[in-house]
């Protein structure tokens, strides 16, 4: 397999992790990249979401900034810790503006989707992240 036809294999077998503590976001996200052909995990909190990455490899993780156990900020940390290949990174956000967000948010290269998210910017996003990695 060459070129652009591997390339589009790679892109339809990724693995996902979503990582949202609103249960019917990530699902909703979840159903969105499935019918892209990506196999996708769904967890619903950021210490969920640590134990899932110390289980699974994956191509990329979707994760939610703002989240009351372990924050995004944390799993985006573990990510950067991890032996490479590391999964690529999309941040959501409600909250871009508050304090502790902007902090974070200007120190770290990571793309970041501003909720609510779209449905063709998610799958347009999912697919630039996946091309570069």
């Amino acid at each position: 397999m060459g070129g652009l036809n591997h390339r589009r294999y790679v892109e339809a077998m990724a693995r996902i992790l979503v990582v949202d503590d609103q249960p019917e976001l990530a699902e909703l996200i979840q159903t969105v990249l499935e019918e892209e052909d990506h196999a996708v995990d769904a967890v619903h909190g950021g210490q969920a979401a640590l134990e899932r990455l110390a289980q699974r490899e994956y191509d990329l993780v979707i994760c939610d900034l703002q989240m009351p156990d372990v924050d995004g900020a944390a799993v985006y940390r573990a990510v950067q810790r991890q032996v490479p290949p590391r999964p690529a990174v999309l941040l959501m956000t409600g909250y871009a503006d508050s304090s502790a967000s902007g902090d974070f948010l200007q120190t770290t290269p990571a793309v970041v989707l501003n909720k609510p998210v779209g449905v063709d910017a998610l799958r347009e996003q999912v697919r630039r992240a996946l091309m570069q990695r």
